[in-house]
């Protein structure tokens, strides 16, 4: 072998590791801005515009729980939606989950406010989130559980509900009902 062939085998090999260098270097940096960005976030701060477009995924959805959390509830479930179209299967799961976990802090708030009839399309929202979830990863076990929870949740909500109907119902008409849980009243 010819020494002008062993010097460009040798710039060969220094030019690619150069370039596979500046990748890596690339990526690093993109790391670590992600992970400042996250940072800003937890501490209570909004990304800037220009930040969120060339942010990851990720930290989307990390700006998502952070618009939840400051009860910016319009705002993360347009990130959510966005993001529930977005990135590989898992990380679809985890935003339907999120998604789903929004629905339902805000049903359960209204349970506490007694708007029965405010948290119940929610309850219902949680639960389209959690079986999205569960077609894409029926494994998804926090997806169960939480679907599980909400359909608890919502017949008894259901039946809280309905007790104040009821009892309209019978003052007006004077009849008497049973209102024995999970039997059907009426005709079949």
């Amino acid at each position: 072998m010819g020494k002008s062939l062993r010097l460009k085998i040798a710039l060969l090999v220094l030019a690619g590791s150069i370039i596979a260098g500046a990748f890596e270097w690339a990526k690093v940096r993109g790391i670590r801005l992600a992970q400042e960005q996250v940072r800003t976030l937890l501490r209570g701060t909004d990304i800037s515009p220009d930040e969120r477009v060339r942010a990851p995924l990720e930290v989307k959805l990390a700006r998502a729980v952070y618009l939840a959390a400051s009860e910016r509830y319009e705002e993360a479930l347009d990130a959510y939606a966005y993001l529930a179209e977005r990135g590989d299967v898992r990380f679809r799961v985890v935003a339907l989950f999120d998604l789903g976990n929004l629905h339902l802090r805000r049903a359960l708030a209204h349970v506490e406010k007694n708007e029965i009839n405010r948290a119940l399309p929610l309850v219902e929202l949680a639960k389209d989130a959690y079986k999205k979830a569960l077609r894409l990863d029926p494994s998804h076990w926090d997806s169960k559980y939480n679907l599980e929870v909400a359909m608890r949740l919502l017949p008894e909500m259901d039946r809280i509900h309905g007790e104040g109907l009821e009892e309209k119902e019978e003052q007006e008409e004077g009849s008497l009902w049973t209102s024995v849980p999970g039997f059907p009243r009426g005709l079949p």
